[in-house]
């Protein structure tokens, strides 16, 4: 795979076919050298890193990541060459990360190829999130609206309307009667999202979905309210939706990143696509940890053109051979998380009443 600049549609078009071919390790380690080079000649920070870690050159998985923090205090790409520009969903202190884009090209692509259920398409989408109008800089929301084009139907809609969950948009959206004939369903929102939700239906009101529905929980909470422990959300999303535990989905991204990993169940292993590599880290050592044992999380993700191809998380998980399982953030870290967007809204909304 030839190195070249990224900075143009053709090329950066070129690339998006080039990572979607990747299947092997050999294959992402070339295209990773690759896109590390680009990136540590025209970013001072991944420059400065590359550096300090020279031990690099002959293991792919030791290829240095920026850590998350940088985002918050580094523009790796100056606003004058971006037309997008995420925001992490905020934190309780501080000002939130910044993740620019020349384009969503690559970001567009990988959201599209990962999404788990391209075979199924067309669905009923019904989002608990607000939509890319309302939170421009929201990556979530960005992926969302993108589904929404690809893989949603006529039926598909934002059960999210001034500051909070519309609850009564989704009861009423469920309640219509459906058909064998009917597209799936594909309900998708933040962990928060649910519990505001379910909080709102109370206890008179439960479903049974189809066994072809799809719940998806894209993490969240961080440390905020009412947070429940992930197999009491489960828990609560089966009985209220009549869904077993296969249809519940948990979707793990970040502001930072171009790509996604999904998991199935509450004890699901997390697959990233084949386009990025996540290793869990001893934080002693730097180097990966053994099958079945706990590291910090670090991302290499290609379609990461415009800032860092290596993300360095906060998050444990535990190595497994075909993925990992994902324990949570680090204590004593920041809380954040895209669930801070819906807490916000809905707090800055119940204040404006």
């Amino acid at each position: 795979m030839p190195i070249f600049t990224l900075d143009t549609k053709k090329r950066r078009t070129q690339w998006a076919k080039e990572i979607l071919s990747i299947h092997s390790d050999d294959q992402f380690s070339v295209a990773l050298q690759s896109l590390f080079k680009i990136q540590s000649q025209s970013t001072p920070a991944i420059c400065s890193l590359a550096k300090s870690k020279k031990d690099f050159a002959n293991d792919w998985k030791l290829t240095p990541a920026l850590p998350q923090k940088i985002f918050k205090t580094t523009s790796l790409l100056s606003s004058s060459q971006a037309t997008i520009e995420f925001h992490t969903s905020g934190t309780t202190t501080g000002s939130p990360g910044i993740h620019r884009m020349r384009d969503d090209l690559l970001y567009r692509s990988a959201t599209q190829h990962g999404f788990p259920w391209k075979e199924s398409a067309p669905f009923s989408i019904l989002s608990l999130h607000p939509n890319s109008q309302s939170a421009p800089h929201s990556s979530l929301s960005a992926m969302i609206n993108h589904w929404f084009q690809l893989y949603g139907d006529s039926s598909s809609t934002h059960c999210f309307d001034n500051g909070k969950v519309n609850s009564e948009k989704l009861w009423i959206s469920l309640q219509k009667k459906r058909t064998p004939q009917d597209n799936p369903l594909l309900i998708i929102g933040t962990a928060f999202s649910f519990v505001h939700l379910f909080e709102d239906w109370g206890t008179d009101r439960r479903l049974k979905l189809p066994s072809d529905a799809v719940i998806m929980e894209t993490g969240g909470y961080k440390g905020r309210s009412r947070e429940l422990p992930k197999k009491e959300l489960y828990h609560l999303i089966q009985n209220y939706f009549g869904v077993q535990d296969s249809q519940i989905w948990n979707e793990y991204g970040m502001c930072e990143l171009s790509s996604q990993a999904y998991a199935q169940g509450v004890n699901g292993i997390h697959q990233p696509p084949p386009w990025a590599r996540v290793i869990m880290i001893d934080p002693r050592t730097g180097k990966e940890v053994p099958i079945g044992k706990q590291g910090i999380v670090k991302w290499l993700d290609l379609a990461n053109v415009d800032s860092s191809v290596g993300v360095q998380t906060l998050d444990f998980a535990i190595r497994h051979p075909k993925g990992f399982q994902l324990l949570g953030r680090a204590p004593q870290t920041e809380k954040r998380g895209c669930s801070l967007t819906i807490e916000r809204e809905i707090v800055d909304s119940s204040e404006s009443n």
